[in-house]
């Protein structure tokens, strides 16, 4: 037996009335800059307000750490990396450290970036280490990977071949909309930050192959409710949003090949209920005692995504299809998340 119902997913919760007015009817790197002025004021924190703020932004419901890089099972605080060590290859688990995901050497260490919550993530302080400050990337031969599936190693994405550092899948979309909203944000700064993966600009930002695989990695895992409860506590904290989680298809308005401006609404309605309905309207979801099957009617989805409560991905498909069938590991509460196109909509269900 199983319960089911909507989420207001199209508003993308909390984003305040006029936030994006600013940006509003533009595209291309007018929108870009536009989203500037939205997002770049915000409060600057201090390096150790980070540790205090991780607890805001970055344990699921039992306490623990959300570990980007790794599968440790940090305690809040407790766990934080001190003097000592961070750990080694056997035991990469020993403590957490504040990781900046656009290390802070391409910055020279520069503020506000230095502490921006948008782009510093706890993480297993020995997998912190060995990731250092190499670019993001695609790893083909691989000198070190970390429990959960993280590596280092030779990049073999095409147009870059040097040492790269890989997360797991599940978090690649999060690290990619992370450096769109770096991009964005310090659009200001950006020009004169130095890495392969960086152009020198303020407008494309980013080399051919960084930004062609970043725009894969957004579209291959998309915004997850995690995402959008950070996105959430984060603005609370430092008073400032990322736009691409609020409305992830801004990435393709500025970087990609969508040149249609900016409404703020979803694409044919004004709130986008509207859209959800009709999608609905087409689709079956059923479960037969942990087995869910899902029908859609109206052609092809783009992606499939089950989380539990505490926004830990269960499964991710970006297989585009018509059905999907999944077993879901125990009774409880999931989310189903469905792309298609633009349109971004969940279902909550409560397997008994």
């Amino acid at each position: 037996m199983f319960l089911l119902g909507m989420l207001p997913w199209m508003a993308w919760a909390q984003v305040p009335d006029g936030y994006y007015d600013n940006a509003l009817n533009k595209s291309g790197y007018e929108l870009k800059r536009a989203l500037w002025q939205c997002i770049f004021r915000h409060e600057q924190l201090s390096y150790a307000d980070l540790w205090t703020a991780f607890g805001e932004t970055d344990v699921d419901e039992n306490g623990y750490i959300i570990d980007m890089y790794n599968d440790c099972q940090f305690e809040f605080q407790e766990d934080q990396c001190g003097s000592g060590s961070s750990g080694n290859a056997e035991n990469q688990c020993v403590c957490y450290n504040r990781e900046h995901s656009m290390p802070k050497s391409w910055f020279d260490e520069g503020r506000p970036m230095y502490t921006d919550l948008f782009h510093l993530y706890p993480v297993s302080g020995y997998v912190n280490m060995r990731r250092s400050n190499h670019p993001f990337g695609e790893v083909g031969n691989a000198t070190f990977t970390s429990t959960a599936g993280s590596k280092l190693g030779t990049c073999n994405y095409p147009g870059y071949g040097k040492t790269v550092f890989e997360p797991v899948d599940e978090y690649k979309g999060d690290f990619a909309r992370t450096y769109f909203y770096m991009a964005t944000c310090y659009q200001d700064k950006v020009a004169s930050w130095e890495s392969d993966m960086l152009a020198g600009n303020n407008q494309q930002v980013f080399t051919d192959w960084a930004k062609s695989m970043l725009l894969e990695w957004h579209e291959l895992d998309p915004v997850s409710e995690k995402e959008i409860a950070r996105n959430n506590a984060v603005y609370e904290i430092q008073g400032n949003r990322n736009p691409f989680i609020d409305y992830p298809e801004l990435v393709e308005k500025i970087w990609g090949d969508d040149d249609t401006p900016f409404t703020g609404e979803e694409e044919g309605d004004s709130d986008g209920t509207g859209v959800e309905e009709a999608f609905w309207n087409q689709c079956s979801l059923h479960v037969s005692g942990h087995f869910l099957q899902l029908e859609y009617k109206g052609g092809l989805f783009d992606s499939v995504e089950i989380v539990d409560v505490s926004g830990r991905q269960i499964c991710h498909s970006s297989v585009k299809q018509s059905s999907f069938a999944f077993t879901l590991p125990a009774a409880g509460v999931y989310i189903v998340r469905i792309q298609k196109g633009r349109l971004n909509t969940a279902k909550k269900i409560s397997v008994l």
